[in-house]
């Protein structure tokens, strides 16, 4: 019986790691089988190492009082490198050291190989040494992640070009670098290679960066992006990548060309469902690999539940609250029923963007009778002490003046839309904002501007 368990959960990502806590605090007897490490994309390649790299970044070269006072302040970008790679790996190792003590504190047994379905409700594990065992649960739940797409027309072979893994294996700046694809990684990316002294030209394919992203939200900052000199060319695919002595050319799909030192491929994820076996007990997927699901997050075979990016790129967040959903309803426990259905993102360039809730294009569509209120952090004090703009912004129904959105653009955008967030949970209005004090100066207070700024709007105030 110690074969045996209640749950098997492949992945130790965040859907992993958080059904299978789920599972345990409720006395059941759960395994996670992991062929990497404790923590899986968002403590090796995305996530933690994307973000600590950014911070790292703006940090030591002094980006954020480059932009305030005109000064350089910080070490130069060859020597910031060193010290940028050594902050990530530790901050990687340290929160890989965490969820691997957190799993054994909860008693979940954890299973390093890789794992592959089998009929009636089995697993086999193939260990580091070769040795195949047999597993077999009541409930088993695939949350093995996704990793970077590689096209076909784009040489990976090359020494200089790069994808959301690669990346980590540089060792030098490019003095130029082109980065396709304007989601979350490419922005990020760019702001962090700016900020080290690389020129950086942002190719995307959509009319606008970070596509989940308010519009105006995206707007401004392609434009920020532009004025400080980052090259953004929207709309346009990537045809060709090719060498011309030291440089990569890239044709784009509009007749233009970027050359560069370096590419950067960070347009779309694949999942991580091959050599998982998923065929041989029927488990459906899309035409992209995807796992198909239901709304309990149960698979097309009874007992096989998915959560995470193997149902599709999401933030480490949902995957959280969707590995906790799914082994909730598999195990029959009384503790969640559903995941939150609000919409929400970020993306951690410099400045932030941050949204949850409909974007003024998604209201549009929907024909809804809407208004928005806005705040420039330029007008806050606490705007105007750090020297850092932004705008925070309010989408609410006109008649009833419920919220339906917020967007932020600015530092800390992704902090400050989690009172937002809170209204939008409830069905709150924008009049909550002005009838509580926020202190000052923070950043939050462009809540109170915003909502009276809505409001004048919709009672016609001049």
């Amino acid at each position: 019986m110690s074969n045996h368990y209640d749950m098997i959960v492949i992945g130790s990502g965040p859907a992993g790691e958080s059904a299978a806590q789920i599972a345990a605090y409720f006395g059941y007897r759960a395994a996670i089988i992991e062929r990497h490490q404790p923590g899986g994309t968002p403590t090796t390649r995305g996530g933690a190492p994307t973000k600590t790299l950014r911070e790292a970044a703006l940090a030591l070269t002094g980006f954020y009082q480059q932009e305030v006072y005109g000064v350089e302040l910080g070490v130069p970008p060859a020597v910031a490198l060193d010290k940028v790679a050594e902050r990530t790996r530790h901050v990687c190792q340290s929160l890989q050291k965490t969820i691997a003590n957190r799993i054994a504190v909860w008693e979940i047994a954890y299973l390093q190989g890789t794992a592959r379905l089998a009929p009636g409700g089995k697993v086999c594990l193939t260990e580091a040494d070769g040795g195949v065992v047999e597993l077999s649960a009541q409930v088993i739940l695939i949350a093995t992640g996704s990793r970077p797409l590689r096209p076909a027309n784009i040489p990976f072979d090359d020494p200089a070009v790069f994808d959301a893994d690669k990346i980590y294996s540089l060792t030098a700046l490019p003095k130029s670098l082109c980065i396709v694809g304007g989601g979350p990684v490419g922005v990020e990316f760019a702001t962090i290679f700016k900020a080290l002294g690389t020129a950086v030209t942002l190719v995307q394919m959509g009319d606008q960066l970070a596509p989940t992203m308010d519009g105006e939200v995206a707007r401004l900052m392609a434009q920020i992006f532009e004025e400080r000199g980052v090259r953004v060319i929207l709309g346009a695919g990537t045809e060709t990548v090719t060498r011309v002595g030291n440089q990569l050319q890239v044709s784009l799909s509009n007749g233009a060309t970027c050359e560069a030192d370096a590419v950067f491929f960070a347009a779309g994820r694949s999942p991580n469902t091959e050599d998982l076996g998923l065929d041989e007990v029927g488990v459906a997927v899309d035409q992209r690999g995807y796992v198909v699901v239901d709304r309990n997050f149960q698979t097309s075979v009874p007992g096989v539940y998915a959560a995470g990016d193997v149902l599709g790129p999401g933030l480490s967040s949902v995957a959280m609250e969707q590995g906790r959903v799914a082994a909730c309803r598999a195990l029959n426990i009384d503790f969640l029923e559903r995941v939150d259905p609000i919409p929400i993102s970020a993306v951690y360039g410099m400045p932030e963007m941050a949204g949850v809730g409909l974007t003024e294009e998604q209201c549009q569509e929907q024909g809804l009778d809407y208004a928005v209120g806005r705040a420039a952090f330029a007008y806050i004090p606490r705007g105007a002490i750090s020297g850092h703009d932004g705008l925070l912004k309010l989408i609410f129904r006109r008649d009833d003046r419920r919220l339906l959105g917020v967007h932020c653009l600015g530092e800390i955008a992704s902090e400050i839309i989690g009172a937002g967030q809170m209204v939008l949970h409830y069905g709150g209005t924008i009049d909550i904002f002005s009838a509580i004090t926020l202190p000052t100066p923070t950043y939050s207070y462009a809540y109170k501007n915003a909502a009276f700024d809505g409001l004048r709007r919709v009672m016609k105030r001049p």
